[in-house]
């Protein structure tokens, strides 16, 4: 753990750690070495407007003016009714960039910082309250019975609506299996699921034209870029939202100085710029 977020976070993130914690949406470990939180303030916080588009046009976008970043957004009216309750949780994103392009259309990025740990997995498969854990183990989204899921259900306390956003959304199966392994999204693809349930969201509702889930993570994460190439098979593109990588050091050299500065922030243990010391 780090002391303090000075030698934790780059000039740039500091003041954006700050605002976070001042509305409850600092992690609990962010001061931590292996904090991901800290890696996403510290790779994005000091992009410029043309930093911004750098990025873009690496996700496969060209876009000619871009706002500033923001970071840990959640839907503020909570359309996809995740909040319950005894939990006010609803998806948050870890990044999200806006852009638009010569011709108007509007495109957002929301970026999904891994540094060493792995995808979140449903927890209301794993919920021993679970009445229905027969769904869970059948093939399909949502196991095929999303009227008996007990994650749309919201734990028993609602209906959560991913399923209402990814209706008619092309998803494969693994390919050459007979059994897939029960839900589709019952493990490490849980977590981009709701994100990208949000991205059709955004765009059912008219927000944007595109929408790019990014997934963010160092080049030798390398069960990162596993997950990555499932949720890729999982989950085709569309043509109006796509799936993308994204490697930390990418972004990193679209900084003002190269990436220097946050080469240096990370020791070579930390699995991030292995040459930089």
């Amino acid at each position: 753990m780090h002391p303090t977020a000075e030698p934790a976070l780059l000039p740039a993130a500091r003041p954006v750690l700050a605002d976070l914690t001042e509305r409850g949406l600092d992690h609990r470990w962010v001061l931590s070495t292996r904090s991901s939180q800290a890696l996403a303030l510290n790779l994005f916080a000091p992009l410029s407007p043309a930093g911004v588009k750098a990025v873009f046009r690496e996700l496969d976008a060209d876009v000619q003016a871009a706002a500033p970043v923001e970071f840990e957004y959640r839907d503020p009216a909570d359309r996809l009714q995740e909040a319950r309750p005894h939990s006010l949780h609803q998806t948050q994103v870890d990044v999200v960039l806006r852009g638009s392009r010569a011709d108007g259309a509007r495109l957002i990025a929301l970026v999904e910082v891994k540094f060493t740990e792995e995808f979140g997995t449903c927890s209301a498969y794993e919920n021993p309250a679970n009445p229905a854990r027969d769904a869970c183990r059948s093939a399909g989204l949502f196991g095929g019975q999303p009227g008996r899921c007990f994650q749309l259900s919201n734990h028993g306390a609602g209906h959560r609506l991913y399923d209402t956003y990814l209706d008619g959304v092309p998803v494969q199966l693994p390919a050459r299996a007979t059994d897939p392994g029960g839900c589709l999204v019952r493990q490490a693809l849980s977590q981009p699921m709701r994100n990208l349930a949000l991205a059709h969201l955004l765009l059912a509702e008219g927000e944007a034209d595109r929408v790019i889930f990014a997934v963010c993570a160092p080049t030798q994460h390398a069960s990162s870029w596993r997950r990555y190439a499932e949720l890729r098979t999982a989950f085709p593109d569309t043509g109006q939202r796509t799936i993308r990588a994204l490697t930390a050091e990418t972004v990193a050299s679209h900084h003002p100085d190269a990436g220097a500065a946050i080469a240096n922030l990370y020791p070579v243990q930390e699995l991030l710029w292995p040459t930089a010391h």
